[in-house]
């Protein structure tokens, strides 16, 4: 069965995006209206003046097209163990650490710049671009301009030779250096099966060209159920 797409554009932009869904899924893409993907991998961290790198194991739970959480726990050696919560509700920008009461960030650049995140992670996995509120545009052979049209956020999607991703970028605020850098998804080794799903082998997170974290997906969860206040922390 082909895959059913929805997404505005021209002919060639069209084709484009089709080859890149069936690079990723052959022609049975699935169905994601939430999602749940737990992550083994490293992040950089700032100690006093200076940053090192820290062992993570990290989750990331997903309700299209509005919510996103992140929860991260670092396990650095000889240390207590310290987690970090991130999640973004559609209307505010909650962050809180073990111990600690969750700050709220309703500010305008913060809120756009957790959407154009939670956008480049829809991006990723492909099957959300066959929506009818996403217009594309053909850049060059291996690159697609998305934008979803309700929120008007754009991201670039660059592919490989062979059509399966190699990265996503899009102009975006730092809440960290509060600033506006570029925010860069870029995968690597290639692209495998885990719980039902095909997903990249390696994902690295970067902002500008400077590498914040490296993820590889364990266990996926695909529409599972979030209680009402999950995305609030």
């Amino acid at each position: 069965m082909a895959v059913l797409l929805l997404a505005r554009g021209d002919q060639a932009s069209r084709t484009l995006l089709r080859q890149a869904i069936e690079a990723r899924y052959g022609h049975s893409a699935p169905m994601i209206e939430t999602l749940k993907i737990d992550f083994k991998g490293k992040m950089r961290v700032k100690v006093a003046f200076t940053s090192t790198w820290m062992p993570i194991d990290a989750a990331v739970c997903i309700k299209f097209p509005s919510a996103i959480r992140w929860d991260v726990t670092m396990r650095p050696a000889g240390l207590p163990v310290n987690t970090l919560s991130e999640a973004f509700d559609g209307e505010s920008r909650r962050r809180s650490r073990v111990l600690r009461e969750a700050t709220v960030d309703t500010g305008t650049e913060s809120l756009k710049s957790s959407q154009a995140r939670l956008w480049s992670v829809a991006v990723m996995l492909l099957t959300p671009l066959s929506d009818p509120t996403i217009q594309v545009r053909r850049v060059d052979d291996e690159t697609l301009e998305v934008e979803n049209t309700e929120s008007g956020i754009h991201v670039n999607l660059t592919l490989n030779e062979d059509k399966t991703l190699n990265q996503i970028t899009t102009p975006c605020y730092n809440p960290d250096t509060e600033r506006e850098q570029v925010y860069r998804l870029r995968v690597s080794g290639g692209q495998c099966m885990i719980d039902d799903l095909m997903l990249p082998r390696k994902i690295e997170v970067l902002w500008d060209d400077e590498l914040d974290m490296e993820i590889t997906p364990l266990n996926v969860e695909i529409n599972p159920t979030f209680a009402e206040d999950f995305f609030k922390i």
